[in-house]
This record gives C-alpha cells, structure tokens and sequence, in this order.
C-alpha cells in the first residue's frame, strides 16, 4: 500500500513536469500547473498521513509550507 501512495505521487510529479516543459512559452499555463501540483502534493500528504495514522497539526504545516514555497520558486524560476 505504501509503494502505492509513493508511485501515485511519483506519477503525478512526473506529468507536471512534463507537462511544464510542453506549456514552457506560456507562462500562465506554466503557473497552473505547478500550482496544481503543489495542491495535489499537500493533499497527497494529508491523505497519505491519514492512512499511516501519523497527521499531526505539525505535519499539515510541513506540507502546507512546502508546497506553498516549491509552487513560488518554480513559477519565480520559469
């Protein structure tokens, strides 16, 4: 089950990517996309934490704070 969880995400990281390097001249596609991600990414984690049985308010911040930082450098970088 775990495997399962990591190869969605690995997935999911995957297309966005790809998806980023197709849409690369328009940065406004660009920006949809790694803000979907990011979405995505944070409620992978909740999800992903709730199964584990190990969601903690600190663990939520952590994710919230990630994707929320990794969405502004990328769409800062392209």
């Amino acid at each position: 089950k775990k495997h399962l969880d990591y190869l969605v995400l690995l997935i999911a990281a995957a297309l966005a990517i790809v998806l980023v390097l197709v849409f690369a001249s328009n940065k406004q596609l660009v920006s949809l996309v790694v803000i979907s991600f990011s979405v995505f990414y944070f409620l992978w984690g909740i999800i992903h934490h709730t199964f584990e049985k190990s969601l903690h308010p600190e663990v939520v911040l952590e994710y919230l704070l990630y994707s929320v930082l990794g969405a502004f450098l990328i769409i800062g970088l392209v």
